[in-house]
């Protein structure tokens, strides 16, 4: 085995992270190995940031291997089976493509919020597009299985533009090359050809029922989310319209304090004024005892 190549080694952490999260933990790798390799700290800095369908596709090469692999290893048999498919099961097989394509696109959305970065619907678009590139391109397989995309892939016809896809090194070839088809390819099907023509049918079919499996398990499970939220819907308003009339009643109940509060200093000052006179007419009438009794001594 070839030893690990540096700049490989750093896409592949780097291209791990999200995107909000990329451009500073690159500068940073750069940063810490410029004095020993300056040469690699620059082509570190060169790494670019994720578009983010590719960014996803990555995500999903890493955290969803088993589906990612079912669909590049269908693709793979598909490839070199084709001969043995009439028109109408080319037809279906694509068929079954597209839907498998599609259900592990709408796993991709899923995935892409449990990770803290939910996207629209056009990147799953993409997304889809680069799976069905790899599905029908062994080089542009190999490029998504290195985890290390840049960019999304597009077949046109039947060629894929792998031109700036993949940060760090080249892919590695995991697919051998299909030998050319010989002078008697139009003739019969060996028995491998056929056998291999069946197998991609059978695995094409399981991967697409699993797939179906999944996407029916996460719309059940949908649907209830989509049920408690409507419940915690109604009960928000429910307890919204009580905190208005609880709102309301504080608003009565202070106003009615108000004017006790009133009242109570109105009263206060009234109480205080009738102590006033009643100390004041005392004095008065201690003053006209005195008198009195002054009058009755002269007598």
């Amino acid at each position: 085995m070839p030893p690990a190549d540096p700049l490989d080694d750093a896409a592949t952490a780097l291209y791990a992270l999200r995107p909000d999260e990329f451009t500073a933990a690159r500068n940073a790798r750069a940063q810490t190995v410029a004095a020993d390799d300056r040469e690699l700290a620059a082509r570190i800095r060169e790494l670019r940031r994720p578009s983010p369908a590719a960014w996803l596709v990555n995500q999903l090469v890493r955290h969803r291997p088993a589906e990612v692999a079912a669909i590049l290893d269908l693709g793979s048999e598909a490839r070199a089976a084709q001969a043995g498919f009439d028109t109408a099961e080319l037809a279906e097989l694509g068929r079954q493509r597209r839907r498998l394509v599609s259900a592990l696109a709408r796993e991709a959305g899923s995935l892409a919020e449990d990770l803290g970065s939910p996207v629209r619907t056009p990147v799953l678009d993409e997304v889809a597009q680069t799976l069905q590139a790899a599905m029908s391109d062994a080089a542009a397989a190999d490029a998504v299985r290195t985890g290390r995309l840049v960019r999304a892939l597009e077949a046109v016809g039947v060629e894929v533009d792998l031109g700036d896809a993949v940060a760090g090194g080249p892919a590695p070839r995991t697919e051998p090359d299909r030998a050319a088809g010989t002078g008697d390819s139009a003739g019969p099907l060996s028995a491998a050809a056929a056998k291999r023509a069946e197998t991609a049918r059978a695995r094409a079919q399981r991967a697409v029922a699993e797939a179906e499996e999944r996407a029916a398990a996460a719309s059940a499970a949908l649907d209830a989310l989509d049920a408690r939220l409507a419940e915690a819907d109604r009960e928000h308003r429910d307890l919204a319209s009580r905190r208005d009339e609880l709102d309301a009643e504080l608003r009565t109940v202070e106003a009615e304090i108000a004017e006790a509060d009133r009242a109570t200093r109105t009263l206060t000052r009234e109480r205080d004024r009738a102590a006033r006179d009643a100390e004041a007419a005392e004095v008065d009438a201690d003053e006209a005892r005195e008198a009195r009794e002054a009058l009755e001594g002269l007598e």
